[in-house]
C-alpha cells in the first residue's frame, strides 16, 4: 500500500496525473446549461497526460502506440434534479464538446438508446489537417453522468490497433 501511494504521489508530482475535473468542467456545464432543470455534482475527475503514456512506453521496450495519445480524462457526475426526467434528446453533444474543443468537427459514430440511460461515442476531426485528434464517449441515466474523452493522434494508434487483423488477412491471402 506504501508503494502504490509513492506511485500515485511520484505520478501526480510530474504531472502525469492529476484528479480534477477541470478540463471536463465546459462540457459538464454546457449539458447543464441545455437541461436547466439538472444539477450535476462531481464524484470523481482524473486526467492522465502524455508523460505517463510516455512512462509506459519506455516500460514496454519502445512499443509507440501508446506515446501518440496526449490525454485521457475520466468525470463522473451525480445527477440531482426536481424529479423530472433528463430530456437525453435534447442535449446537443456536438455543441457540447465544442465548448471544449472548438476547432474540431464533431461526429456521432454510436448511439446506443436505452429508456433508462443513453451512451453515446463522437469522434473530433481535424478537417485542416485531415486527422481523427479525439474520441469521446457520453454515458448518462437519471443518476450519473460519465465522461470519457481520449486525444493525441489518434490516426496512428488506430494503424497500430488495427495492425494484427492486416497481418492476419495479409497471411490468408499469401
Amino acid at each position: 500500500m506504501k508503494n502504490l501511494l509513492s506511485l500515485v504521489c511520484f505520478l501526480s508530482a510530474v504531472g502525469c496525473v492529476s484528479f480534477s475535473d477541470r478540463a471536463m468542467r465546459p462540457v459538464a456545464k454546457s449539458i447543464q446549461e441545455q437541461s436547466p432543470h439538472i444539477h450535476l455534482e462531481k464524484e470523481f475527475g482524473m486526467s492522465i497526460g502524455d508523460g505517463m503514456f510516455n512512462l509506459i512506453e519506455l516500460g514496454t521496450a519502445g512499443s509507440d502506440s501508446l506515446a501518440d495519445m496526449n490525454h485521457v480524462r475520466v468525470a463522473v457526475y451525480k445527477v440531482a434534479g426536481s424529479g423530472q426526467q433528463v430530456d437525453f434528446d435534447a442535449i446537443n453533444l456536438k455543441q457540447t464538446l465544442k465548448a471544449e474543443n472548438s476547432r474540431l468537427h464533431w461526429e456521432i459514430i454510436v448511439r446506443v438508446r436505452k429508456p433508462e440511460e443513453q451512451v453515446w461515442v463522437l469522434v473530433g476531426m481535424d478537417l485542416q489537417s485531415q486527422t481523427l485528434s479525439e474520441v469521446a464517449v457520453f454515458k448518462i441515466d437519471q443518476n450519473e453522468l460519465v465522461l470519457i474523452n481520449v486525444d493525441g493522434e489518434l490516426d496512428n494508434l488506430l494503424r497500430f490497433a488495427m495492425q494484427p487483423a492486416r497481418e492476419h488477412r495479409e497471411s490468408i491471402h499469401h
